[in-house]
């Protein structure tokens, strides 16, 4: 359940000492400033944008109530969040009548109009609550959290619903490391202990949550990675956790772009959102608040990127809100990656194939597995600069293996990619 919603001012804990310096980038793009002046303290850099940009509020997604933790598909073509404004999976809040527990909805992109969102049914919402989605890069899987009855023994509280037709499979638990560090936490500090926005990231092997002791309280970041047949890892507290609070956590495209929001590395009041890098042995860098105009003196989070980097949606007083991001604000942008999509097909008819999808690169990391829709469409986000063995498998049909090369680029792109598969001779 978000808990955003619960947080009121509080007081501004000092700001932890890092274990690392960090770089300022040339004067006229960062300004550095010092919280509170303390001279001791580590600069945070904040960005110094240049240009415009037209910031809309989306109000045909919006209502009364509150909406958090959106999540949308590398093709843009689909947006999930969390709202509380009640459907036809709801209770009454207890600790308020005028708002209902969580429920995830989406909305759909046509013409490139985001069109009034509907709620998911039965098989995912329930009446406990649901919230933080993440679609897979496919759009074939819902990852939320859920703090369902028995969450414990069934692999929660983040569950998997996988999209089979037009409608969601029973959920089942992503268990593991997550299961375990959850489950332990609500031993040791009891049933408060709650979240605040949660990321997985495009290859489903990183997962990121912004979680701590109390609803009301200070958050902290955690991280697990998904080790093979070893499954998920324990969760890891990340090192740019402060004394403050730290929430509503969101990983780009490109796994290894981070954003969140925190009210302990200083900035402009309230909670501020900001942009660092994840890398691969758990450590974060390159922390920077992005300031103005996403940045005020109020509660500024939910900060999510468009894969291909163009667009930004974020949430202020409870609402969605986008804006275009021109290349007067590249320093906002994480690396560039390469959605690649397309359509695969039967040579024999034609007609479309449920199939897997697999993009194996130089390490785990590198690699991804998708899956088809009913309509034999697929979406993968891949790096840039590198080569992937490439398979493709269908029932009844023999399986194509191919090289695929995503070339270096400054920018995201995307690429379209066909398939047909011939039938398995009788």
């Amino acid at each position: 359940m978000n808990a955003l919603r619960f947080f009121r001012c509080m007081t501004i804990a000092p700001m932890l000492l890092f274990a690392c310096l960090l770089v300022l980038a040339p004067q006229n793009v960062l300004e550095a400033q010092t919280r509170f002046g303390e001279d001791h303290e580590p600069k945070i850099p904040i960005l110094k944008l240049k240009g415009n940009v037209s910031i809309t509020r989306l109000n045909q997604i919006n209502s009364p109530y509150q909406e958090a933790n959106l999540s949308i598909t590398p093709d843009g073509k689909r947006m999930f969040f969390m709202s509380d404004r009640g459907a036809q999976v709801w209770s009454r809040r207890p600790d308020t009548l005028d708002r209902f527990d969580g429920d995830i909805w989406v909305s759909e992109r046509v013409n490139g109009e985001w069109q009034a969102p509907r709620c998911l049914d039965a098989t995912v919402n329930t009446a406990r609550g649901e919230d933080e989605p993440n679609i897979s890069a496919d759009g074939q899987a819902v990852i939320f959290q859920s703090w369902q009855p028995g969450w414990q023994n069934s692999g929660g509280p983040y569950y998997s619903a996988q999209m089979q037709g037009s409608k969601w499979a029973k959920p089942v638990g992503v268990g593991g490391g997550i299961n375990l560090f959850f489950t332990q936490m609500r031993k040791q500090t009891g049933e408060l202990y709650g979240t605040d926005g949660a990321a997985f990231s495009a290859n489903g092997r990183l997962f990121v949550v912004a979680c701590g002791p109390d609803y009301d309280g200070p958050m902290d970041l955690y991280f697990s990675r998904k080790a093979g047949k070893a499954g998920w890892l324990y969760c890891q507290k990340l090192d740019v956790s402060t004394d403050g609070n730290e929430r509503s956590v969101h990983l780009a495209a490109d796994g290894r772009t981070l954003y969140f929001a925190s009210d302990g590395l200083g900035g402009f009041g309230g909670l501020d959102i900001f942009k660092a890098t994840l890398n691969d042995d758990g450590t974060v860098t390159n922390i920077t608040n992005i300031g103005e105009p996403f940045n005020t003196k109020a509660d500024d989070y939910g900060f999510t990127v468009s894969a291909d980097g163009s667009e930004v949606y974020f949430i202020r007083n409870g609402d969605i809100f986008m804006a275009k991001l021109t290349s007067a604000f590249a320093a906002l942008k994480p690396e560039p990656v390469a959605v690649v999509s397309g359509t695969v097909r039967s040579k024999s008819g034609n007609e479309p194939l449920i199939a897997k999808i697999t993009f194996r690169g130089a390490s785990e990391m590198d690699s991804e597995e998708v899956s088809t829709s009913d309509t034999g469409y697929y979406s993968a986000v891949l790096r840039v600069g590198k080569t992937y063995q490439q398979s493709i498998t269908a029932p009844g049909h023999k399986e194509m293996k191919r090289v695929l090369s995503v070339p270096a680029s400054q920018k995201s792109s995307a690429l379209h990619a066909d398939v047909v598969l011939l039938p398995q001779s009788k």
